[in-house]
């Protein structure tokens, strides 16, 4: 159930959603779903910001008739794919692996299953959407992170809106190497 603050921030979204929808030339069209290329050509499906003018793990969807989605941020990945009328459309969510790429230029061979990844909220590094959940591979990798930069470690079926939405940094104050 939808509490009036998530409503509002749903209702919000649907414009946007809308004219991501009405881009064109945009999306990508892949039967096998494997990850763009992303280039500077690229604009987020969400917000039409370049994806690859901004630092931090970049996301992109899989659609089920093939089509592949570019994000320029996991934040803008998380709020188009829990949209209701995009969730049947999903057949799978990719993210950058911290574990294998560095948050200011990410590689564009690092990329792996957003549901198996071990997320940071909170933290202090910032990317093109702000303070995005930072996906990793290796716990032990996500968890040298959170000491660096503050957040918790959180699985994705953990993730939702009220942390997604309330993901300020939290305790990466007394971390001195979180900017």
């Amino acid at each position: 159930m939808f509490k009036r603050r998530q409503l509002l921030h749903l209702m919000a979204a649907l414009p946007i959603l809308g004219l991501a929808a009405c881009r064109g030339g945009q999306e990508t069209s892949s039967d096998d779903c494997s990850p763009l290329l992303l280039t500077e050509d690229h604009d987020c499906a969400l917000c039409g910001m370049s994806v690859t003018h901004h630092t931090g793990p970049k996301g992109q969807a899989c659609l089920r008739d093939g089509r592949v989605l570019p994000f320029c941020s996991v934040t803008d990945m998380l709020s188009w794919a829990w949209q209701p009328e995009s969730a049947n459309a999903v057949r799978g969510l990719r993210v950058h692996d911290l574990s294998r790429t560095d948050w200011d230029q990410p590689s564009e061979d690092a990329w792996m299953d957003a549901v198996e990844a071990v997320y940071v909220v909170g933290h202090g590094r910032r990317g093109a959407m702000g303070h995005s959940p930072a996906p990793f591979s290796s716990r032990a990798d996500a968890e040298r992170f959170a000491s660096r930069h503050g957040g918790r470690l959180l699985a994705f079926d953990e993730l939702d809106w009220e942390i997604h939405k309330g993901a300020e940094p939290t305790g990466y104050e007394a971390h001195p190497h979180a900017h």
